[in-house]
C-alpha cells in the first residue's frame, strides 16, 4: 500500500503564527507520528512561508518547538541551525514626509477596471510604502537553499504590487525567477511595515493579503489529505475579544476555501488557535516574547482542541 499524499498549508500571522506553526508541527509528530517532511505539496504564506522553507530544508518537526523554546534539538536540528542567524524583527519605521500610497498603479488599475483588482491587494496599494527592512529573513532562509529551489513542492504566495495578482513562486511557470529567499521575503512583506522587495523589477508585497492561508491552491490535485495550520483563524466563531473581528473573518475565508478543495474530492484537517492559544497570542502578532508560551501552548493543545469532523481525519492520518 503506497503512502498516503498529503498536503500541508501554514498560514500568515507573524511571529505568533510561526510559533503556532512549530506548535502544530511538533504535535503532529510527536503525537500523531506523521512527518511533515513527506507531504507532497508545502504551502506558505507570510509567516508560514518561513516555515514551510525551513521544513523543505530538512529541519525536523519534532524540533520546532525546541528551536523557539531554546531547548535541546536533535543532531539534524542542531547541525541545520549552526550557521543561522536568528532573525529580529525591527521596530516600525515611516518615510518621510505625506504619507503617499504604496501603489498608484494599483489605484489607478482599479479605478479605470473596477472589480479587476481583490480587496486586500487594494488596501495594500492604498496604505503608505512600508519602510522596515526584513533582511534578516533573507539571510537566515538563503543558507537553507543555497542549491536551489527543492525537489519537492515549495509553494511560496506573494502578491504583485502593480496588478495585485497573486504569484506562486516554486510552482507558476510565468513567475520571475527568485531564489527561495527572495520568495519568502516577498510573501512575509506586511502592507505598510515592511519594506517590499523588487523581484524582477515588480514590488511584491505580503501573500496574505489575498489569502490568510491560500488553502485553494490544493483543489483538485488529486490529494489524500490537506492540513491546514491557520494562526489567524479560531476554533470558535463568537467569542468575546478585541481581535474577534478578524479571527472571525479569517475562519469565514478558511472554510470558504476548505469547501473548494474537499468539492474537488480532498478531505481537509484545519487546525485552529484554541482559547489557550488564542490566550496565549493576545500579546499580538509580532511580539516575539509571547513566542515561546505559543509554541508550547499549541503543541500541547492543538489536537485536543478538534472537533469530531477534524478528529476522525486525524485518526486517519494516525492509521497511514
Amino acid at each position: 500500500m503506497s503512502a498516503p499524499r498529503i498536503g500541508l498549508v501554514l498560514g500568515s500571522g507573524g511571529l505568533a503564527g510561526t510559533a503556532f506553526h512549530a506548535g502544530v508541527l511538533t504535535a503532529l509528530a510527536r503525537d500523531v507520528g506523521w512527518d511533515a517532511r513527506d507531504a507532497e505539496v508545502v504551502v506558505g504564506t507570510s509567516a508560514g512561508s518561513t516555515s514551510a522553507a525551513l521544513l523543505r530544508a530538512g529541519f525536523p518537526p519534532g524540533d520546532y518547538v525546541s528551536r523557539i523554546t531554546g531547548e535541546a534539538m536533535s543532531a539534524d536540528g542542531e547541525r541545520l541551525m549552526r550557521d543561522i542567524a536568528p532573525v529580529s524583527v525591527s521596530p516600525p519605521r515611516r518615510s518621510g514626509g505625506w504619507p503617499a500610497p504604496a501603489s498608484t498603479a494599483l489605484l489607478r488599475r482599479a479605478l479605470l477596471r473596477p472589480g479587476s483588482v481583490h480587496p486586500g491587494a487594494l488596501l495594500a496599494g492604498a496604505l503608505p510604502l512600508g519602510a522596515t527592512p526584513n533582511g534578516d529573513v533573507a539571510a537566515a532562509i538563503g543558507p537553507l537553499h543555497a542549491q536551489g529551489w527543492p525537489e519537492r513542492s515549495l509553494w511560496v504566495c506573494a502578491v504583485r504590487m502593480d496588478t495585485g495578482a497573486r504569484v506562486v513562486f516554486g510552482r507558476d511557470i510565468d513567475a520571475p525567477p527568485a531564489s527561495v529567499a527572495e520568495a519568502v521575503t516577498a510573501s512575509c512583506a506586511i502592507p505598510a511595515y515592511f519594506a517590499p522587495p523588487v523581484i524582477d523589477g515588480v514590488r511584491y508585497v505580503d501573500g496574505g493579503v489575498r489569502s490568510l492561508c491560500n488553502l485553494d491552491l490544493m483543489a483538485g490535485l488529486g490529494l489524500d489529505l490537506v492540513i491546514v495550520s491557520a494562526p489567524m483563524s479560531s476554533s470558535a466563531w463568537v467569542e468575546p475579544r478585541r481581535d474577534v473581528a478578524l479571527r472571525t473573518w479569517a475562519r469565514a475565508q478558511l472554510e470558504r476555501e476548505a469547501r473548494r478543495v474537499r468539492a474537488s474530492g480532498t478531505p481537509v484537517l484545519l487546525l485552529h488557535p484554541g482559547a489557550a492559544a488564542r490566550a496565549a497570542m493576545a500579546g499580538g502578532a509580532m511580539n516575539a516574547t509571547c513566542r515561546p508560551a505559543i509554541a508550547r501552548t499549541v503543541r500541547d493543545r492543538a489536537l485536543k482542541d478538534l472537533g469530531a469532523e477534524n478528529s476522525a481525519l486525524l485518526q486517519r492520518l494516525a492509521a497511514g
